[in-house]
């Protein structure tokens, strides 16, 4: 893809042509669609560009990628989304965990 259809429309970007985007044409998507690239194509993504949308998108990363989660990334998630730890990740949660989760979704 050329930059400018990349510009134009980074979620078809990463959706239909994620492997063929240069390193800095996915960093930019990365940047503008976290949600889509967190989804579709996490297992390409450096170790920078998925804290990024883990930090962008804890609710995400909870729902589409809990096990490859960092513990300092999966605890964040879980203090920014309690509702979604709850739901989604119940039992990989700690007891102080869920006692914050329970507390916070009351």
């Amino acid at each position: 893809m050329t930059d400018k259809e990349v510009k134009n429309s980074p979620s078809a970007a990463i959706v239909y042509c994620a492997n063929e985007l240069t390193p800095k044409q996915l960093d930019f998507c990365v940047r503008k669609e976290s949600l889509v690239a967190l989804t579709l194509c996490s297992d390409k993504l450096t170790a920078e560009q998925f804290d990024y949308c883990v930090r962008k998108m804890p609710w995400a990363a909870l729902r589409c990628c809990p096990h490859k989660l960092t513990p300092e990334q999966f605890d964040y998630c879980v203090l920014e989304s309690p509702g979604t730890a709850l739901e989604c990740n119940s039992d990989r949660l700690t007891e102080e965990q869920l006692d914050y989760c329970e507390k916070k979704i009351r």
